[in-house]
C-alpha cells in the first residue's frame, strides 16, 4: 500500500488517544441496528451507508468536556487544551440549524497531518452521526503542502447541558487524490434501462455489494 497518511502529535505529553481508521469506531446505533425487520432489510444492509461510516479516519475527543445550558463556555477537567471559542461575527452569516446555537467555537486538534503529494483531506462531521450534540464545519485543506496544524470549528445544540465523553468522534477525514474534472449532461436521449434491470431489486439480495462495490481499505 503505497498511500500514508501520517498524523504526528504536536503535544505528546498529553498522551492524547490517537486517530484511527473509522471502521474501528463505528456508531452504536450501527452496530446494534438489526438487518432484518418482520422479513424487510433495513438500512443495517445498505453498504453505501457503511462505506460513508467507515471511510477514511477519525479524530476523537481526548477528555471529557462538560457545557451547562445557557452558559457559553465548556468545562474541562483537565489541563490539555480542548475546545476555544470563534467570534459570532466570523460566522453570523452562516445559515446555522435553528438547534444550534450560533456561538461557534473550536476543536483544537493536536495532530499535525500530512499526505503524499498530490493528496487533499476532506474534513467533515462524522459521516450518519446525526445523534452526536454538535456539528462540525466541513472543510478541505492539501494536507501535503499545508504547514500548519487544523483546527475544526462546530455549533453546539442550544438545549445542551451534560457531558460530551472523552473517546467521542468530532472529526473524520477522508484523503482524496486532487484531480481535473469537466461534466458532461445528457439530456436529449431516450432513457434505455440497464439490462436485467430488476435483478437489483429482486432476490438474491445485495446486488451492489456482490456486483459492483468495492472495498475500501484505510489502516
Amino acid at each position: 500500500m503505497k498511500n500514508k497518511i501520517v498524523f504526528t502529535s504536536i503535544a505528546p505529553q498529553f498522551n492524547l488517544p490517537h486517530p484511527v481508521p473509522a471502521s474501528k469506531i463505528v456508531p452504536e446505533w450501527w452496530r446494534k441496528a438489526p438487518g432484518v425487520t418482520d422479513g424487510v432489510e433495513t438500512m443495517k444492509k445498505c453498504v453505501p451507508i457503511l462505506d460513508s461510516l467507515t471511510s477514511g479516519y477519525v479524530i476523537t475527543l481526548g477528555v471529557d468536556v462538560f457545557k451547562r445550558k445557557g452558559e457559553e463556555k465548556f468545562s474541562v477537567d483537565s489541563q490539555i487544551p480542548i475546545i476555544t471559542q470563534h467570534l459570532k461575527l466570523q460566522t453570523s452569516f452562516f445559515p446555522t440549524h435553528k438547534i444550534y446555537d450560533e456561538q461557534p467555537y473550536k476543536w483544537t486538534n493536536h495532530w499535525e497531518i500530512k499526505t503524499p503529494k498530490g493528496y487533499s483531506c476532506l474534513f467533515i462531521h462524522p459521516l450518519n452521526s446525526p445523534q452526536l450534540p454538535f456539528h462540525s464545519f466541513s472543510g478541505i485543506v492539501d494536507t501535503d503542502t499545508h504547514p500548519v496544524v487544523i483546527n475544526f470549528p462546530f455549533v453546539i445544540e442550544k438545549d445542551f447541558d451534560g457531558v460530551i465523553p472523552a473517546g467521542t468522534p468530532i472529526i473524520q477525514i477522508i484523503p482524496f487524490k486532487r484531480d481535473s474534472w469537466e461534466s458532461k449532461v445528457i439530456d436529449d436521449k431516450d432513457y434505455v434501462e440497464i439490462p436485467r434491470f430488476f435483478e437489483v431489486f429482486n432476490p438474491p439480495y445485495s446486488w451492489y455489494k456482490r456486483k459492483s462495490w468495492t472495498k475500501k481499505v484505510y489502516r
